[in-house]
């Protein structure tokens, strides 16, 4: 029995697939937060090279930028900034709120600050979802049955 892909035609009815370039777009921040994380960790903080000549004087030139990104994540400042960001895009329900969380976030779950990044882009993604769902309008008062208005 071999398994045969639908035609592209019959996938485009689905909402998932029609919602799926708003959703990258909502996901590129996200993606992009985590590349440069990952760039920077991989690129300015791990290289032993750059460890042992900043190593003297850490607050000179190009180290004073390693020195601040070291500082923020052993201290979980990036993560802390996710949470409060987070915990504000859910009080207030705003959008570029919850953005600057999920960004934040990101970064700071690469930048070794885990456990309040992660709950601080999990509030931000909450307040998005929220935001993209369809709210469902119910009756006045769906238990009884309508009123005659005409006299």
């Amino acid at each position: 029995m071999r398994f045969r892909l639908p035609p592209p035609a019959s996938l485009a009815v689905h909402p998932f697939v029609r919602a799926l370039p708003a959703v990258l777009r909502q996901a590129a921040p996200f993606g992009i937060a985590v590349a440069l994380a990952l760039l920077v960790r991989h690129l300015v903080v791990e290289p032993t090279p750059i460890a042992h000549a900043c190593d003297p004087v850490p607050w000179s030139g190009a180290c004073a930028l390693r020195t601040l990104v070291i500082l923020a994540f052993v201290t979980q400042g990036i993560g802390w900034a996710a949470l409060a960001a987070g915990l504000a895009a859910t009080v207030a329900r705003v959008p570029l709120l919850a953005h600057f969380a999920l960004v934040l976030g990101a970064a700071g779950l690469v930048l070794y600050s885990f456990t309040p990044s992660a709950v601080g882009a999990l509030l931000g993604m909450l307040v998005l979802a929220r935001e993209r769902r369809v709210p469902v309008h119910a009756r006045a008062n769906s238990a009884s049955p309508p009123r005659n208005t005409t006299a």
